[in-house]
């Protein structure tokens, strides 16, 4: 279930994701990977060139993520309400990884209605450039 958000101070199109995590080996999963964080080099963004925030890297096909229709390249703006825009990844993937069974992302990209055309060419294409990614 998507819901589409105008914000004001960017003039964003935000997209409000609802994921229920599967539960695989006894953990609560998502499917899927982040990448950046105001700690990590923001010159290696290969999504948006020298932006802190914190990217999706990889989808897995699928998975809970895919299904609730995350895509690679959505910058993460909110989890469950709490603020992400200035966060490291460590603490961005503290508040995905809580033990809950939703989770709640606000999520932009740089036009939504382009990303859907787009959806089967970007959803294959790994972000290793970025040094350090954290599946969860």
């Amino acid at each position: 279930m998507a819901e589409y958000v105008q914000t004001f101070e960017s003039e964003t199109l935000c997209e409000c994701i609802e994921i229920v995590k599967d539960v695989q080996d006894g953990n609560l999963i998502l499917g899927f990977a982040i990448g950046g964080g105001i700690d990590q080099d923001a010159s290696k963004n290969p999504f948006i060139p020298n932006d802190s925030g914190i990217f999706v890297t990889r989808v897995y096909p699928g998975g809970p993520a895919d299904k609730a229709g995350l895509k690679v390249g959505d910058k993460i703006l909110q989890v469950n309400g709490y603020d992400v825009t200035m966060a490291t990844q460590k603490q961005a993937k503290k508040r995905l990884v809580k033990n809950q069974r939703i989770v709640r992302l606000k999520v932009t990209r740089p036009n939504l209605i382009e990303a859907e055309l787009l959806e089967s060419t970007e959803k294959d294409k790994p972000a290793d450039n970025y040094r350090h990614q954290e599946y969860i």
